[in-house]
Parts: structure tokens; sequence; C-alpha cells
């Protein structure tokens, strides 16, 4: 069964499930919309008859972000922007400022973007917004910040027939994450943002994202986000992703660890412990348990941890994500992988600073990554290679740390995703 023949059983399953009202938006945000006109209601901010003096303005853009024109919207009035038929899909950036917008596209199909970089803010949560999960996935996060100290929301993600998958309610004081199981075939979900159940909190503004391992599109019902897999890509967001090693059995997938800078023999310090444990998963029962020990004041500079998987399938790699539990140590990390030719590619994806399970993407592809060795031709080459995660040491860093690797998967260049796909 194909994936679109899946996705449309899904479909069938759920004719009735249509989003009602739509987002009050704020702030900046970003959409994708098929040609016609988008109505957008310009809200005033409603408290006591305040109101903020930013007036709204609206952007169409095309894919490369290239603007195509800008309306200077009316505060507390509606506007009308139409996209133009050049191109299948474009770009709307909504400007409100601190006062609110409304946008209602006439077309059946559209998103909200909804990516750690881009993330929805929004006014009083929103009842129904549906996504799209890959497969391969054992599990995935959706992030929520509120904006202000004493105001929470209760983040709900059901499955097309409104049976609740998972819940977190918080004050979202700080990002945090809604840790969710995936069907591994893959899935449409509904995802809410309601009103706290705790009589002291109150819901307001919140931003909300799709981790980094999810198309970061939230569509207003199941058809629209049905079609996430097909225009994702796109607008740079991948979904074609291939699973590589779970951390899952009995066997550690782990062929050679290794320091960068020696260590002598009789020293007990610096030190390691790597092996599978279930005291922490991001997907499955387990995941790679990395314990790392050294001495105070430890004075040898550029020291890292190098791990080294077994050779694995793996041609034409565009990216790696694997997911990291961090302990906040700020601790470098690079992401490296040695293909068949011993041809090596690092990524820097940058320090441990969060606490918890984080996505960590490595693009070999778009991003400034650096080549040495093998045929040099810039391409990680198959038909096996070897994913190395490097994790580094510096005075301001503590003399311990433990951290948890799982879920690492692959995906395809883009000049070489039709095949993949």
């Amino acid at each position: 069964m194909t994936r679109r023949i899946a996705l449309l059983l899904l479909l069938a399953a759920a004719a009735s499930a249509i989003a009602d009202d739509p987002p009050i938006v704020r702030y900046t945000t970003w959409m994708l919309a098929p040609p016609g006109p988008v109505t957008i209601e310009s809200r005033l901010y409603g408290a006591n008859d305040f109101s903020y003096a930013d007036q709204p303005t609206f952007r169409i853009l095309d894919l490369n972000g290239d603007t195509v024109a800008t309306i200077d919207g009316t505060l507390g009035q509606t506007c009308t922007l139409t996209v133009s038929d050049a191109s299948p899909l474009s770009l709307l950036r909504l400007e409100p400022g601190a006062n609110y917008a409304v946008p209602v596209p006439t077309a059946d199909t559209w998103w909200y973007i909804a990516t750690p970089e881009a993330p929805l803010n929004v006014v009083r949560g929103f009842d129904g917004l549906y996504f799209y999960v890959p497969p391969g996935l054992n599990a995935a996060t959706i992030f929520a910040h509120a904006f202000s100290i004493g105001e929470a929301g209760r983040l709900v993600i059901t499955d097309l027939e409104g049976a609740e998958i998972a819940s977190l309610e918080s004050d979202f004081n700080e990002p945090e994450a809604l840790l969710f199981q995936a069907p591994p075939e893959g899935a449409l979900l509904r995802l809410s943002l309601v009103a706290p159940e705790n009589p002291g909190w109150s819901l307001d503004d919140a931003a909300v994202w799709l981790g980094p391992e999810l198309p970061g599109l939230l569509a207003p019902t199941p058809e629209a986000a049905a079609e996430v897999e097909r225009i994702a890509p796109q607008i740079g967001i991948e979904t074609n992703w291939t699973p590589l090693v779970d951390f899952e059995g009995v066997d550690n997938p782990i062929g050679t660890i290794q320091w960068a800078k020696l260590v002598p023999e009789d020293a007990t310090l610096p030190s390691y412990d790597v092996a599978l444990s279930d005291e922490q998963a991001f997907g499955g029962e387990q995941s790679l348990r990395v314990e790392i020990r050294f001495p105070e004041a430890y004075a040898e500079t550029g020291q890292q941890l190098k791990l080294f998987t077994l050779p694995v399938p793996g041609d034409g790699i565009g990216k790696v994500r694997l997911f990291l539990y961090g302990d906040g140590s700020g601790r470098g990390l690079r992401v490296r992988v040695r293909d068949a030719s011993q041809e090596q590619h690092y990524f820097d994806p940058g320090p441990i600073n969060w606490v918890g399970w984080k996505a960590v993407l490595a693009d070999f592809e778009h991003a400034s990554t650096a080549v040495s060795g093998g045929d040099e031709n810039k391409r990680i080459d198959g038909p096996t290679v070897n994913v190395v995660l490097e994790i580094g040491h510096a005075r301001s860093n503590p003399v311990q740390s433990v951290l948890y690797v799982d879920d690492i998967a692959i995906s395809p260049r883009s000049d070489e995703a039709g095949e993949a796909r």
C-alpha cells in the first residue's frame, strides 16, 4: 500500500473532521497558500478598549522569499490579498504587530507554517489544526511557549476519530515539548491548544511549533494535511526520512569509541561508559546512554569522545537526524559521516545547551559543512557509511555528563530525492 492510499483511507474515516474558527494570530505569522483571495480581518488588541498603535502589514512572497506584493492594512478593518496564479504556492507574511489578525483563504487547501524558526503565534489557542507525521518515526515532539508569565495552556493531540494520543498542560514559561509516540506507518493527527484545567492559569498568547523531526505545517483540514508530504519539500521541509539506527535489541550499533586526544593507559580519568539503556528513550524502549567523566581542571584542549556506528546503508545522504537527550552542559557536538571513499563530512549543530530530548539535524547538502579526504567529490557515497558523533569538552563544561542518543535517520539529497521517494 502506498503512503498516498494510506492517507486517503485515513481521510475517509474523518470526512467530517474540519477545524472550527480559524486561529487569531499576532506578531509575525507565516502561511503557505495557493492562488486566490485571502481575507484578513485586522482586530484591535481588545483589552479594556486599549489597542496598540501598530498598523498591520501583509506581504505575499514567492517560494524564494522575494516579495511580490505588500499591503498596508488598516487597524480594525478587513482587507483582501490576492495570491497570483504565477506559482502553485506562495508565502504569506502576516504582521499585525501587537494587535490581532484573522486570515481566511477562500481555497480549501492552505497551511500555517509552524517551525522552530517560524512558529505559529496565536491568541487564545485553537481547537483543531491537523498535521502530517511521516512514516519511520517512533516518536515526535510539539512545542509551546507562552508570551507572558502567568499565561498557560493545554496541548492536546488526538487521532482523526477524536481519541486522545497525548496531552501536556503547563504554564509554558519556557519552551516545553509534548513528546508523543508516533505510528511507524505515518499518520494524520489533530492538534489543539485549549484552556488549562488548572484554575490558577489562563490561556492567552502562545507560540506553537512542530519539532524539527516533523514537517512544520499545520492545516485547517485533514485533506490539506494529507498534501503536506507533496508540498513541504517545495519550501525546504523534509518529509522523506529513512530510519537507520534505533538502539533497540541487544546488539550495540556503536562499533568504535575513541578519544580525539591520547589518554594514557594508566589514567583513571577521563573515562566513558557507553551502552544501551532503558533509562530514557525517545522512541521505543531503549536509547544509547553516554556517560563521560573528566578530572577537575582538565587542561587538554580539543578533547572529544568519538562514537562511530557500525557500517550502515547510506548513499547520497543529504541530511542526518538524531535525537539527543541533553544535560545543558554546553558541550560541543559535531555530527560526521565517513563515506565509502573515506571522505569525511562534518556538521556542527552547536553546543548541547538544552535539557531533555531534542532533534538534532545535520544538513550536509545546504549548510556550510567541512569536507576532507576520500575522493573529495563532496557527495556522501555508499553503499555503506559510518555516522560519527563527536562530543567535546572545554574547561567551562562540568566534569561529568550523561547524555542519551536515539533514532538516527537519513534523508536523500534533494537532487536525488525523486529516486528515493
